[in-house]
């Protein structure tokens, strides 16, 4: 922690997210550009709730940094360089997921037992002794709200740290729901549109999903684990390549599932990346859709053949 903060101290800093930042990459990224300084680097775009959060925190980025021009680049919430949004080299890492073999930055600063990337930084804040205000409590509490499927999971750090961030900030869970939890009509389509197209499996009693989207992968992923899929595997086009979010039930992690680990298996056996959390995580490739979910579909039945029965 004590080199993350010699960097996080650097005059010039460029802080990057993950493209299509979530309000836990967004959070943690604002809290580091409001207690320590530095652009927020938005040339990767924000997902609809990120979009809610930025004009509430008068937020300001570059859309277009020039990245020769800063002395630090800092990486919060990406769980590999291909998730960033330019290729450049990092010397900061703040994350949660999965630690991978990928990143060649000069310190990582990885920590797995964290439910949010925010924790990450609150963490860091913390360590330095610096001042947390409203804005930045606000960031914060969103991205663990966000990232804790509303706080459907977590432990007694995460309860803390959230209940510390609710008192500072003076909000209450209906702001957070407001921000977070709409959902327009483009949305709801999706979620139809993806069941439509619904394909399942069964295995050992766990139901095992399969669909595509034009877009908000993750979003129907969510939805379909709501309405009983074990797993859910959504994918969708972005530009030349499949993207596909995959979501998991408390019931099948319980078996010691981690779709994190699975997509880096797959993306080592089909040309792809992919990372993230046991429940939640982010697979990138390219070739056909329905091939891709296919494999998505047989990796997940082979990884719970392989567990205890």
């Amino acid at each position: 922690m004590k080199k993350a903060l010699e960097i996080l101290r650097k005059k010039r800093k460029l802080i990057m997210m993950h493209q299509s930042a979530d309000p836990d990459a967004l959070g943690s990224a604002y809290a580091i550009s409001k207690v320590f300084g530095g652009d927020i680097d938005l040339s990767g775009g924000l997902n609809r709730p990120a979009k809610r959060m930025l004009p509430m925190l008068k937020a300001e980025g570059k859309l277009m940094p020039d990245y020769s021009s800063y002395d630090a680049i800092i990486s919060v919430d990406a769980a590999s360089p291909t998730q960033l949004p330019a290729k450049v080299h990092v010397d900061l890492v703040i994350d949660h997921h999965m630690k991978g073999e990928d990143w060649d930055a000069d310190v990582l600063l990885i920590d797995e037992d964290a439910f949010a990337c925010t924790q990450v930084v609150l963490d860091l804040i913390r360590e330095a002794d610096e001042e947390i205000d409203e804005d930045v409590a606000f960031a914060l509490l969103a991205g663990m709200y966000s990232d804790t499927k509303r706080l459907k999971i977590g432990d007694v750090r995460l309860f803390e740290d959230f209940t510390d961030m609710l008192e500072i900030s003076g909000a209450d869970m209906e702001d957070l729901a407001s921000i977070l939890e709409d959902r327009d009509m483009s949305i709801r389509i999706s979620i139809m549109k993806g069941m439509q197209r619904l394909k399942f499996d069964t295995f050992r009693g766990f139901m095992i999903c399969t669909t595509h989207v034009r877009s908000f992968e993750s979003m129907v992923a969510n939805a379909l684990v709501d309405a009983g899929a074990d797993i859910a595997f959504v994918a969708a086009p972005r530009n030349d390549e499949i993207r596909v979010s995959a979501r998991a039930s408390d019931r099948v992690l319980r078996e010691g599932l981690h779709l994190g680990a699975l997509f880096k298996e797959l993306g080592a056996e089909i040309d792809g990346e992919g990372g993230g959390h046991d429940g939640a995580a982010g697979f990138s490739t390219s070739g056909d859709i329905e091939a891709v979910l296919k494999m998505c579909m047989t990796k997940a039945i082979d990884t719970l053949r392989a567990q205890k029965p």
